[in-house]
């Protein structure tokens, strides 16, 4: 079983988790960076990016609702200030 890369994608410096959104064949990587880089998958060999969007920095965990595709991160700042919250985001689809 050979493994061998089949897309090569920019994204926000700092890569650190990856979430995986089957019914929207999305992919999220949060980025110690302050972002979260979001992909779509339009079939097994081919992703394009969508965008990077601003997040607090730090973020280390993501979650997806399947039923609903909110994007789930936990923070430990909130503008730059220790904080323990929960930052919830609505997918958008076009």
């Amino acid at each position: 079983d050979a493994r061998r890369a089949i897309a090569h994608l920019p994204m926000a410096k700092g890569a650190d988790v990856v979430m995986f959104d089957p019914g929207l064949r999305r992919i999220y990587v949060a980025c110690s960076s302050g972002a979260i880089s979001v992909f779509q998958m339009d079939d097994p060999t081919h992703f394009r990016k969508l965008q990077d969007f601003p997040v607090e920095p730090k973020i280390h965990s993501l979650a997806v609702d399947p039923r609903t595709h909110r994007l789930y991160a936990p923070a430990e700042q909130d503008k730059g200030r220790p904080a323990s919250k929960m930052f919830v985001f609505e997918a958008v689809t076009n």
